[in-house]
């Protein structure tokens, strides 16, 4: 292939350079001109300026919603990067992934390659870098309801964006702190806020950013009843992102409006943005709107009196709401975990213990979290059960008692996970006195406990508990063990068997208490196995059940130092061993 004289890296350097610049304003033109780079790159077969060229083109895919390509493109540009070493390089297209991620609710996922990320640009001080990293950490800490680190951070962004002297990168966290301020009852302070990031945005033409900051101040002028202003910065912000083709912006546009127009009392356009908001979202991901828009158009529907279509938009929200609550609190606990690794990993050996009891503490803080969390959602899902129950005996409508009947069992659904929360949280804080154990008891009473169970009548339960067995421990963790073995051996029992049984022997061995429960039901392969002690997985999703059983179990194991071991064939049954120190 001929190469123009003209082509160099200097060349391509400053077509990737103007190419970020425009992003700002023109990303059409960003695009076009990052696409000139890749194809003059491979022309000059430079890996570096290939991977360069890719990764910024992620980038823009990234901005406008292009999730699966941004990402395709991104470890495209990864490969050819690593090639050349390029440290800088790998780490800004590392950066777009994660952005691809947690735009698409991966926020586990995100936030590891965002640390990664920031720990690159801190060892080479690239400040501009840093800040934009940090922005995207404060979004998932604040999605995790953790807004004390959520405001930490978003402040670190705009001191590493007064270091890199950038007025962009300063302004971009202004605007999700705007939003904080304002939950918190602060308005004037959001207000200033926001509209010094509006300042901002202007001064260096960053329309897109612009865009959101827009946004911002919709927000504040709603809740100060400023309604029309409102609405035209709703309008401006729509217009700009859909002109920008920023997927996530125009559904949070969407959302918003549809909220004013409730507020308003102009339910025809707001049913019909919000539908808009509900289309827009299934199709492009975006999950987080989905289930705000079915609860906004469940209020419409009530206020309408349409009770029908009100239960209709309640039972999809619940369903998004759950599968969301679910996957969140799983990867609010993962992702907490990563950060922990992350500090472990930064230590040198004088500082581990110091590090890792602040490390523990954090665990603590977010096990007291949830428990905060479980029994402040009890109240209220106990309102709902009790307002369930009055509903049912007042109506008639056979249509209206379906929705009812599946209403009562999504609750009774959300009321067990809460308990499983409760009791999750509680062996995190609740220590108590060692007792001497009596297995024998326990195994008899968690198996009578169960026979409200549909399997209970068919199944045979073989005991085997060694009478000379000395154990002291806590007896609400050996408690939780043995129950959540013979539930769970119930629930999977084939009933279609002649003879299912569950066999539970406990036994001394080599100073260890060893508790082993077998069953001949349905089994599990390898794969579902490795996942079977993962919050809320659930083998066989036809069987009633929260996911968290298994979870508990080992984490009670834990507890008392023990340890659980699995075996299993599918269609055959399994084995659980639980191996307890004395």
């Amino acid at each position: 292939m001929e190469i123009s004289p003209t082509v160099s890296v200097t060349s391509i350097q400053a077509l990737l350079d103007d190419a970020y610049k425009k992003r700002v304003n023109d990303l059409k033109t960003s695009i076009k001109l990052a696409e000139e780079a890749l194809q003059l790159s491979k022309e000059l077969d430079d890996k570096a300026c290939i991977g360069k060229s890719l990764s910024q083109l992620s980038l823009f895919h990234m901005i406008i919603g292009d999730f699966d390509l941004s990402i395709n493109m991104a470890n495209e540009a990864i490969e050819n990067l690593e090639a050349v070493n390029d440290e800088k390089g790998i780490a800004d297209a590392k950066y777009t992934i994660a952005g691809a991620l947690y735009k698409t609710d991966d926020y586990n996922l995100g936030l590891t390659y965002l640390l990664g990320c920031l720990a690159t640009y801190k060892k080479l001080e690239d400040y501009h870098n840093k800040a934009r990293v940090e922005k995207s950490m404060g979004t998932i800490y604040e999605f995790f309801g953790d807004v004390d680190s959520a405001v930490k951070i978003y402040q670190a962004s705009i001191e590493s964006g007064e270091k890199a002297k950038d007025l962009n990168l300063q302004s971009n966290a202004f605007n999700p702190l705007s939003g904080i301020y304002l939950n918190q009852g602060k308005v004037k302070q959001a207000m200033e806020l926001i509209e010094k990031s509006i300042a901002f945005k202007k001064k260096t033409d960053d329309v897109r950013g612009l865009a959101f900051a827009l946004y911002g101040r919709g927000k504040v002028y709603t809740h100060t009843k400023e309604f029309d202003k409102a609405e035209a910065d709703f309008m401006e912000s729509e217009r700009i992102h859909q002109e920008m083709g920023e997927k996530l912006g125009l559904a949070m546009c969407y959302h918003k409006r549809g909220a004013l127009y409730i507020k308003m009392g102009r339910l025809d356009e707001a049913e019909e943005i919000l539908v808009k908001a509900l289309e827009y979202s299934n199709k492009n991901r975006i999950i987080l709107i989905k289930f705000r828009a079915n609860l906004l158009l469940h209020d419409i529907a009530k206020k309408r009196g349409d009770h029908e279509l009100a239960l209709k938009y309640l039972q999809q929200y619940i369903d998004e709401k759950e599968s969301v609550i679910n996957d969140r609190t799983a990867k609010v606990i993962e992702s907490y975990d990563v950060i922990n690794k992350m500090h472990l990993l930064e230590q040198d050996a004088r500082v581990q213990k110091e590090k890792a009891d602040i490390i523990e503490q954090k665990k603590i803080e977010l096990d007291s979290f949830f428990y905060r969390i479980s029994h402040d959602l009890k109240g209220p899902i106990t309102s709902l059960m009790s307002l369930n129950y009055v509903a049912k005996l007042e109506v008639e409508d056979e249509t209206a008692l379906k929705f009812i009947d599946d209403y009562e069992k999504q609750a009774n659904r959300l009321n067990t996970i809460l308990d499983g929360l409760i009791n999750l949280t509680k062996m995190s804080f609740n220590e108590d006195a060692k007792q001497e154990i009596d297995f024998e008891k326990i195994i008899y009473d968690c198996i009578a406990s169960y026979k409200f169970l549909s399997n209970y009548e068919r199944v045979e339960f073989k005991i085997d508990v060694e009478p000379t067995i000395k154990y002291e421990a806590e007896w609400a963790l050996v408690n939780t063990i043995i129950q959540n073995l013979i539930e769970n051996g119930i629930k999977y029992a084939r009933v279609e068997e002649n003879k299912p049984y569950i066999a539970i022997k406990v036994a001394e061995k080599d100073g260890n208490i060893v508790v082993e429960a077998s069953d001949n039901g349905i089994g599990m392969d390898e794969e579902t196995v490795s996942k079977i002690f993962s919050m809320f997985f659930r083998v066989n999703r036809k069987i009633e059940g929260t996911g968290l059983g298994l979870h508990i179990l080992k984490r009670a194991a834990e507890r008392l130092d023990g340890e659980v071991t699995v075996e299993s064939k599918l269609g055959e049954g399994s084995t659980f061993k639980i191996t307890l120190p004395k």
